[in-house]
């Protein structure tokens, strides 16, 4: 009876979230957000690879985070690093061209 019960609720529980995730496709848009071409890592001294911090749409942002974090020292051998992301390997014009 148990078996029974919570199979109810799953089985409930998935048409409604199918239900709810179908309604919501009609009503989602399609945007271009802007790239987050700078990014923020880390890496500890003693190690040779890097984390993922944050992303940023500028560079002045993405400076000054790495900036407080390092002053915030929440580790001592800790270093910040900032890549800039210089070329988009899935625009596939540039890709070709």
């Amino acid at each position: 009876m148990e078996r029974d019960g919570i199979m109810n609720l799953v089985t409930g529980t998935w048409a409604w979230l199918t239900k709810k995730i179908k309604n919501k496709e009609r009503k989602i848009k399609m945007t271009n957000k802007p790239i987050k071409k700078y990014v923020v890592m880390s890496k500890f001294k003693s190690q040779d690879r890097f984390m993922l911090e944050k992303q940023f749409i500028n560079r002045h942002s993405a400076d000054h985070y790495a900036k407080l974090m390092a002053e915030a020292k929440d580790y001592d051998d800790l270093e910040y690093f900032l890549f800039e992301q210089s070329h988009d390997y899935s625009d596939r014009e540039v890709a070709n061209g």
